[in-house]
Parts: structure tokens; C-alpha cells; sequence
């Protein structure tokens, strides 16, 4: 009885663990991250990306009014979603995890390769094929420290 309680207890505790695995495959992309794209309204990411927690935050200044969705597993933020001024579509996504990844599986952590279709200025890599899609790396090591889709 006792090994039955550690086992449910065990199984809760991996189930809140950040680095769990995601209830789906997740990517960033050109076309925005997994089933959401920039024409996405705001009010409909919950409902299209089910399994995850949202917050919602807002930044509000003189100048703009954008709404800022924290995107959470297990409590833990993994992407922040940030609107246009509008308030009303996707502008910009931040990946903060290593769960999600791009379309070669490469996330937070791993080695941006060198090629032909990967230009860097500095330490700020894009694909040709991916504009939307912005590497930030350790130049040094080609380490990818952020990964931002951004609107064209």
C-alpha cells in the first residue's frame, strides 16, 4: 500500500517538473509557434495551444498598449507571447525553454550550425529561409541563448 502511495506521489512530482516533456510536439517557426500564427487573435492562443497555462500580463506605457501572454508548464514560463499595439494580434514570441524547438530541433542550449542558409551579424542569427525566425547566440561557441519570432 505504502510502495502504491510513492508511486502516485512520484508520478505527480515528474508531472510538475519543468523539464517534462510537452503534451505535444511544439515548434517555432515562420509560421508562428505550433498551431498559433501573427494573425492569431490574442483571446484565441489559450484555445489553440491546450495543455498549457496562460498568464496574462499587460504593459502599458504613454506610447503602447500591449498584452503579454506568459506561456506555462508545470507553472514554469516556456515562451511570452506580446501583441501588437493593437492589443489584438501576435507581434513578437520570446522562447524562454528548451522545450520548444525549431523545425531541425534545435532549441535553447544547442549548437546553431554554420551553413549557407544561417546568416549571423554579430550575435544575432537568421535563417534565409526562416526571416521571421531570430537566433541570439554565444558567438564564441554558437550556443543559442534566445529564440524571438518577430513580425515582418
Amino acid at each position: 500500500m505504502i510502495y502504491r502511495f510513492l508511486l502516485v506521489v512520484l508520478f505527480f512530482i515528474g508531472c510538475g517538473s519543468p523539464d517534462a516533456a510537452l503534451p505535444y510536439p511544439i515548434t517555432i517557426s515562420e509560421e508562428g509557434l505550433g498551431a498559433i500564427h501573427p494573425d492569431t487573435p490574442i483571446n484565441q492562443i489559450n484555445t489553440l495551444l491546450s495543455g498549457f497555462d496562460f498568464e496574462k500580463l499587460s504593459q502599458v506605457s504613454s506610447d503602447h498598449n500591449n498584452v503579454i501572454l506568459q506561456m506555462k508548464r508545470a507553472g514554469h514560463p516556456i515562451a511570452q507571447i506580446v501583441s501588437d499595439e493593437t492589443g489584438k494580434k501576435i507581434a513578437v514570441i520570446y522562447i524562454t525553454s528548451n522545450l520548444i524547438k525549431n523545425k531541425q530541433g534545435l532549441g535553447l542550449g544547442d549548437t546553431l550550425p554554420k551553413n549557407k542558409h544561417i546568416l549571423c551579424k554579430g550575435d544575432l542569427c537568421t535563417g534565409t529561409n526562416e526571416p521571421s525566425v531570430h537566433y541570439r547566440i554565444d558567438p564564441n561557441r554558437r550556443t543559442i541563448l534566445e529564440i524571438t519570432f518577430s513580425r515582418l
